[in-house]
């Protein structure tokens, strides 16, 4: 038996690695064990075949000659990405209407089976019962907020480890701190003018974080210095909200901060999709950049960068 999951464009060497698979598609990595949990993964799904085809016509003439082995009532459903030609509604009419023919019945809200139609360009990845991993504990959002996903991933480029002393000082809704907790971590501080939402997620989620509306020119009183093993967090970037100079300040003493409370061994870990004013202050308070990896995110591309002292 074979399944795919199904992550963002940029993540899937993290995903590869956690489930020991491999990429097979822009997104989409095989594995050959079924998990009850993919952190790093959207989605998941038992594969039937993989088809390419021409045109909806092609697809559903070569969908017709494979048989699937459906228990109880079915219906479809369908993932598309980069492909305008086909229209999901219709593709999922069209498809459920040939298991409809083989005298299987449709149930669309709550079937036994689902048909999962899986699309990217010209290839069609045929699948059955999708497995979504949605995080229930994230109740409330912000403007800043990221996806679980991609904060489980950082903490998987970050190589994080429950014992360590975790800082996130603009953790917005919580989301990278929770995940830590979720995986056992119990040294976990986050800062936000506004830590609302993420006390009630941290709650929901029951996970125990040190919260402070503190800023980040406050990190060297809360930690003494060289205590912290990593920082992992979404930067502040310009935008319609915030001003060139409030960047430029903020991120510049993030950087400061970092060199005092960071251990010498310490690692930062950023998601920002502009880079230029972490790159200018980490060279000045002497981070060496040792890797960037780009995930994209609905629209949005964003640059994960890693950072170590240069001794």
């Amino acid at each position: 038996m074979k399944f795919i999951a199904y992550t963002f464009k940029g993540l899937e060497e993290i995903t590869a690695r956690e489930i020991k698979g491999k990429k097979i598609n822009e997104k989409r990595i095989l594995f050959s064990k079924k998990k009850n949990f993919i952190g790093s993964a959207v989605f998941s799904y038992e594969l039937v075949r993989e088809i390419k085809y021409n045109d909806l016509k092609d697809l559903i003439n070569k969908i017709k000659k494979i048989k699937i082995s459906i228990k109880g009532k079915f219906s479809v459903d369908c993932n598309k990405d980069d492909n305008d030609k086909l229209n999901s509604q219709e593709t999922r009419a069209k498809i459920g209407e040939i298991f409809h023919n083989r005298n299987y019945k449709v149930d669309l809200e709550n079937p036994r089976t689902i048909i999962f139609i899986d699309i990217n360009k010209n290839t069609c990845f045929l699948g059955k019962n999708p497995v979504y991993y949605k995080r229930n504990y994230k109740v409330r959002s912000s403007r800043d907020s990221i996806n679980s996903v991609v904060g489980y991933s950082l903490l998987k480029i970050a190589d994080y480890n429950k014992k360590e002393i975790l800082v996130d000082p603009f953790c917005s809704d919580g989301v990278i701190l929770i995940e830590a907790g979720l995986l056992g971590g119990k040294k976990l501080y986050g800062f936000n003018e506004d830590i609302k939402n993420a006390r009630i997620n941290a709650k929901v989620a029951k996970v125990k974080i040190e919260f402070s509306t503190n800023t980040v020119d406050w990190l060297d009183t809360v930690f003494k210095k060289e205590s912290v093993d990593k920082i992992i967090t979404k930067t502040p970037f310009v935008s319609k909200t915030k001003s060139e100079e409030y960047v430029n300040k903020t991120i510049k003493e993030f950087f400061y901060q970092a060199s005092y409370i960071l251990k010498k061994n310490g690692l930062i870990v950023t998601l920002s999709p502009k880079t230029e004013l972490l790159e200018k202050y980490s060279e000045e308070y002497k981070f060496k950049r040792e890797k960037e990896t780009e995930v994209r995110v609905g629209d949005i591309n964003y640059k994960i960068h890693s950072f170590k002292r240069s001794l």
